[in-house]
């Protein structure tokens, strides 16, 4: 059964950017900043450019910037333009941790090889 599973607000962003790597039916952008119709919605230039979401998939590499506050990061600009230009298979993207052994905990996998 396809399922349509995302969180909401500034945590919200990874589920909706790796929606693909996980089988998700699919995930919501905006089609402009200011008109979004959920907290945390990312717009499709966003989502399309700079994660490059229509190329993520099972097997894609997750990278990321640990910390609290994290959104003010270059680090997915940086890094996601990067892996495009090269034809790497990988995202890059922020990770709001409020608790970093919990997190590491949780995370640790050979999908996320780097943060």
């Amino acid at each position: 059964v396809p399922i349509i599973g995302l969180v909401m607000g500034d945590r919200g962003i990874i589920s909706r950017v790796l929606c693909p790597k996980y089988g998700g039916y699919l995930t919501f952008g905006t089609l402009e900043a200011g008109k979004e119709s959920a907290p945390g919605q990312p717009t499709l230039k966003t989502l399309l450019d700079l994660y490059n979401i229509r190329q993520i998939g099972p097997d894609t590499k997750v990278f990321g910037i640990i910390g609290k506050p994290v959104g003010h990061s270059k680090g997915p600009i940086l890094y996601n333009t990067t892996f495009k230009r090269v034809g790497f298979n990988g995202v890059y993207v922020h990770l709001l941790v409020d608790d970093l052994a919990r997190f590491l905990n949780t995370y640790a996998s050979p999908d996320f090889p780097g943060f």
